[in-house]
């Protein structure tokens, strides 16, 4: 069993099954050119997940995207797209719930309500008496949980800490077992950033970072079955504790594509884009971690006052216009007001006049937002007196 298969298990995907077939330290390097993340991002953004990629290349992909912060409307539309699977998506996959609850908390949106789901609750629901989380047991599954629920600010169940500590040998590693323990830079990668985000575990972190210093090649990868993959996880696990990665950064160089992809092997004269590989690039293409990326939240370049159409009368109805915004909002929410005061029930993008409203003067307000997007509020003039 190879890491990549390890990895899929951990998420539940479909692929997983396809692929059984195949019997003080010094400051971390910095990260690789703007120019390589902007390439591997368009590559993203013009290579959506296909349905052998399952839930999980849908999820790494979007993640990738917002941790290079490029291409914003694609991922706002990758981000909603999960959001309205989102309920049967990760049904039963603890792996899939932490992967997407950690995207979600990372873009500021709420774990516990995402598209009619609760993701920390499939999680919770997918760890067993034992404190294992899903039905492959493996380091990489437990690091996960860790950091989604501590991202989540979710109590982590004692279970789990435990569980994980018991897949790191004693050369430091952490891995999985399958015919014997197999050590694994994936596993180990995000072990050290569970560790780091749990907190009061630097022994463990201490060998662990001793075993990967002691794997990496002379070139500055880590072997196994996806090369990018290990090694930008790893990397950025690295720096993330302070540590450096070595010529990790500078052999990451060599492996990006002509279209801006990257390998799922070793990159040769024949190489093609592999995307949880590209996906996962973006860690060290950054400089940043799974464990603490965030996505900042933009602004609006144009977000005009909303205006009133419709006589002000009692009996007619009044329409809402918010024209037009810049990012396009996903959300608009609205509130009409009475003398300044807020009509109870009144949240429609219409409202119709009553007798209440006659001598008074009418004003609407607007609240846009969305994924990735500033919540915005704006307030229209006030209407003339309604007539009788």
């Amino acid at each position: 069993m190879f890491p990549n298969l390890k990895r899929l298990l951990a998420v539940g995907t479909a692929t997983a099954v396809a692929l059984v077939s195949f019997g003080p330290a010094p400051t971390a390097q910095a990260s690789v050119s703007s120019r390589s993340v902007t390439r591997a991002a368009n590559w993203l953004a013009a290579n959506p997940a296909t349905v052998d990629d399952g839930i999980s290349g849908e999820i790494a992909a979007a993640t990738a995207l917002a941790v290079a912060r490029r291409n914003a409307p694609e991922m706002r539309a990758r981000i909603a797209a999960l959001q309205t699977k989102a309920a049967t998506a990760v049904d039963g996959k603890p792996g899939a719930a932490a992967s997407l609850a950690i995207l979600v908390k990372a873009m500021h949106l709420n774990p516990k309500s995402f598209g009619g789901a609760d993701l920390v609750q499939e999680l919770l629901d997918g760890i067993d008496p034992s404190g294992q989380v899903g039905s492959f047991g493996s380091a990489y599954g437990q690091a996960l949980a860790i950091i989604a629920l501590k991202r989540a600010k979710q109590p982590v169940p004692a279970g789990v800490v435990t569980t994980l500590l018991t897949f790191q040998d004693a050369t430091g590693a952490f891995g999985y077992e399958f015919n014997g323990f197999v050590a694994d830079p994936d596993s180990t990668a995000l072990s050290i950033q569970a560790l780091h985000l749990l907190g009061g575990h630097s022994a463990q972190i201490k060998k662990a970072v001793a075993w990967a210093k002691s794997t990496q090649t002379k070139k500055g990868y880590w072997e196994a079955y996806s090369p990018v993959d290990s090694t930008s996880l790893m990397a950025s696990a690295l720096k993330l504790v302070h540590r450096s990665s070595g010529k990790a950064s500078s052999w990451l160089r060599t492996q990006q594509l002509k279209d801006g992809g990257f390998p799922g092997e070793l990159r040769t004269s024949t190489s093609t884009p592999n995307l949880l590989a590209t996906s996962t690039a973006m860690y060290l293409l950054t400089g940043k971690s799974l464990a603490t990326f965030t996505y900042p939240l933009k602004g609006y370049t144009k977000s005009p006052r909303p205006k009133i159409s419709g006589a002000a009368k009692v009996g007619s109805t009044l329409t809402a216009k918010v024209g037009t915004w810049s990012p396009r909002p996903t959300v608009i929410t609205y509130k009409w007001l009475r003398s300044g005061k807020v009509i109870a029930g009144a949240t429609a993008s219409t409202y119709t006049l009553t007798v209440a409203d006659k001598g008074k003067r009418i004003r609407v307000k607007v609240t846009a937002g969305g994924i990735g997007l500033k919540t915005v509020t704006e307030l229209s003039k006030a209407t003339r007196s309604v007539r009788p």
